[in-house]
């Protein structure tokens, strides 16, 4: 990723976002997540500006005012509070300033639930965004987002403690697939239809114990993408780019810490994925068998790049990126999953 000194519009307006809400006119602020995967990928500064003036026209709304101050020794006050995300983010900045990104996210994230799904994973997403630029009110914003709007999945242990560990992460969307008969769920946001999902007895039935393995997020990165490319889902797509969101946090977490972040993760995915149905998917050898088949030629990323580039859909921007450095992470033949999962989000045929 090219650094903020060489987009210094870049950071001029991740500066200007701060005017905006935390939520948009029927979304979140997918801005400042967009203009850091657009200025990775190469976008000029003209283009930058465009599409900051493209989201202050359609989707933003007005930052609101906090009822009062927040002391960051009391930040745990305003878990669900969210009111609180402008003092919240006030707060949490001037922290940083003062003792630096690293120490300020690994307090919070110790402190408070680091609840993967909160805001369809948006939270998450956005605080790793905010690390990958460097902008300190950015990683304000994503710490800030993740305390008011937290959304812990609290499933009680004794209802669980008696699973069986999935063989594999694969085995273990298959038996909720299996398990929930195609059941929907009612609600307009992802979360609402989550929130179903977690009040369901039949999921509670079939939820199986994570997998025991210590790939656990490789293992549903390759799921996910393969999922997606499959369905072209909206909450499978953010399941990939949450994914990728966690990975970035991971090193700011004490051991035993990461090994919670990864339960919290599976159980997360499990609830996204039950939440649209748990439709029946392939293997993942089989969708690359499908692929080889098509004679499928994987265009380059910058070919993919340019026409993110080109696209005002923030989630088509981001997913362009979060494919092109998860595909960076996984061996061949996986590689190909990803561009042709960018290409149908793009929708290059």
């Amino acid at each position: 990723m090219k650094t903020l000194a060489t987009y210094p519009v870049l950071r001029h307006l991740l500066d200007e976002n701060r005017q905006f809400a935390l939520g948009g006119r029927g979304t979140t602020n997918h801005c400042p997540m967009a203009l850091t995967a657009l200025a990775a990928m190469g976008a000029s500064a003209e283009r930058l500006e465009e599409f900051f003036d493209h989201w202050h026209t359609h989707y933003s709304l007005p930052a609101e005012v906090s009822p009062h101050e927040v002391n960051y020794a009391d930040f745990a006050s305003c878990l669900g509070e969210r009111p609180m995300y402008a003092g919240l983010q006030n707060c949490f900045q001037q922290r940083i300033m003062e003792r630096g990104s690293s120490e300020v996210v690994r307090e919070v994230l110790a402190t408070i639930p680091v609840a993967p799904a909160t805001s369809a994973f948006h939270a998450l997403i956005r605080l790793s965004y905010g690390l990958q630029s460097g902008h300190d009110a950015e990683i304000a914003a994503g710490l800030a987002a993740l305390v008011v709007a937290n959304f812990a999945i609290d499933i009680p242990t004794f209802a669980i403690s008696d699973r069986l560990p999935a063989s594999s992460v694969a085995d273990g969307f298959r038996q909720i697939a299996d398990g929930m008969g195609g059941k929907k769920f009612e609600g307009r946001m992802i979360t609402e239809k989550m929130a179903a999902v977690i009040r369901d007895r039949r999921f509670i039935q079939v939820l199986p114990a994570m997998p025991v393995t210590s790939q656990l997020l490789d293992e549903l990165a390759r799921w996910a993408i393969a999922a997606y490319w499959q369905t072209g889902d909206f909450t499978i797509l953010h399941m990939v780019t949450g994914v990728h969101a966690i990975r970035q946090l991971i090193p700011y977490l004490h051991p035993l810490r990461r090994q919670a972040l990864c339960s919290d993760a599976w159980l997360a995915l499990c609830v996204a994925y039950a939440s649209v149905g748990a439709p029946a998917l392939l293997p993942e050898q089989e969708c690359l068998d499908s692929l080889k088949q098509a004679n499928f030629r994987a265009p380059s990323w910058d070919y993919l790049f340019n026409q993110a580039i080109l696209n005002n859909d923030d989630h088509a921007i981001k997913f362009t990126y979060t494919c092109s450095r998860e595909y960076g992470l996984h061996a061949h033949p996986f590689h190909s999953l990803y561009q042709a999962a960018a290409m149908r989000m793009l929708d290059i045929k």
